[in-house]
């Protein structure tokens, strides 16, 4: 089913039902994200971010979005702040969101300029910030408004892993959907117990991270995020930033551990982490995009090949 072409004016229409009084003296969409079309208002307010989704349209993906935003925010990490949200908008037919608009560049943009010590210190104040994500816990394990609730990290986690294969198809990897499953179960029911929930974003890669004048300004989109096990995280930093810079990795989890100190056994909890990210990109990616979807399975051959 094709998708409804929403104009210029369709949008400003339904900012001005969302901010009543709001002035608006132009308004352009923004080529950003892949699951909501956006638009930057310019107002008397100052610019303004308009968002509606592309693929899920539940309202409530907004809110929860909106929750975990703020509940990052109380914990020190720049977020950017809300002005209005319409569960279902009359132009638009569509929720709408409306915030604030974040000047500076994306950390993807920026990266193919930066040199050495440039990309070394992002690294580093990459860290601190996903360090203070961490810290911001939760009082269950599931979802942030609670809508989902797991009485603790492994029945989480046995619970991602579940809903991942689920979708899976049976011959996802060589050894079949079954095996893929005992193997990542078994992988579970190693951590530890005790595990407290973390807030997660659960999509960073340097698209989500905005820079002004060389430092980390704000964290994007966190409309992934949980109350988790921190380590999930792990999966797409490695991916998306030091995959292709491992000299930065240090810096990062030195920076993160003074924050949120690292657990004994981090490594294999980061390697957990890595599978469980390998199994929902090749399910999400077989759905939407099948050809980006080797390169996760790939990954899960090795990580099923490779000892413990």
């Amino acid at each position: 089913m094709a998708e409804t072409v929403i104009t210029a004016d369709d949008v400003l229409s339904a900012l001005a039902d969302a901010c009543p009084g709001t002035r608006t003296a132009a308004i352009r969409p923004l080529d950003a994200g892949y699951t909501s079309r956006q638009w930057v208002a310019d107002t008397d307010e100052g610019p303004l971010l308009v968002k509606t989704p592309v693929r899920d349209t539940d309202p409530e993906h907004f809110r929860r979005l909106i929750a975990t935003t703020r509940r990052a925010g109380e914990g020190g990490v720049p977020v950017v702040r809300f002005r209005a949200f319409v569960p279902r908008s009359p132009v638009l037919e569509k929720p709408l969101l409306v915030q604030e608009f974040q000047e500076g560049t994306p950390a993807d943009q920026a990266w193919e300029a930066m040199d050495f010590g440039q990309r070394m210190g992002f690294a580093g104040d990459l860290g601190r910030v996903v360090g203070r994500l961490h810290s911001c816990s939760g009082p269950w394990f599931g979802d942030v408004l609670g809508t989902e609730k797991y009485v603790d990290v492994r029945a989480f986690l046995h619970a991602v892993v579940d809903s991942q294969l689920a979708q899976a198809p049976e011959d996802l990897t060589s050894v079949g959907r079954g095996g893929l499953a005992a193997a990542i179960h078994r992988a579970v029911d190693t951590v530890p117990s005790d595990g407290v929930p973390s807030l997660t974003h659960g999509d960073l890669w340097r698209q989500n991270v905005i820079l002004r004048n060389g430092e980390i300004a704000c964290l994007l989109d966190f409309e992934h995020g949980w109350y988790s096990n921190r380590f999930l995280d792990f999966g797409k930093l490695d991916e998306h930033i030091f995959d292709e810079f491992p000299e930065g990795r240090r810096a990062f989890l030195d920076t993160y551990d003074e924050v949120c100190a690292l657990p004994a056994d981090w490594e294999s909890q980061v390697r957990l982490g890595r599978a469980v990210h390998a199994l929902s990109m090749s399910v999400y990616f077989l759905r939407w995009t099948p050809k980006w979807a080797p390169q996760y399975v790939r990954e899960l051959e090795e990580w099923l090949a490779a000892p413990a």
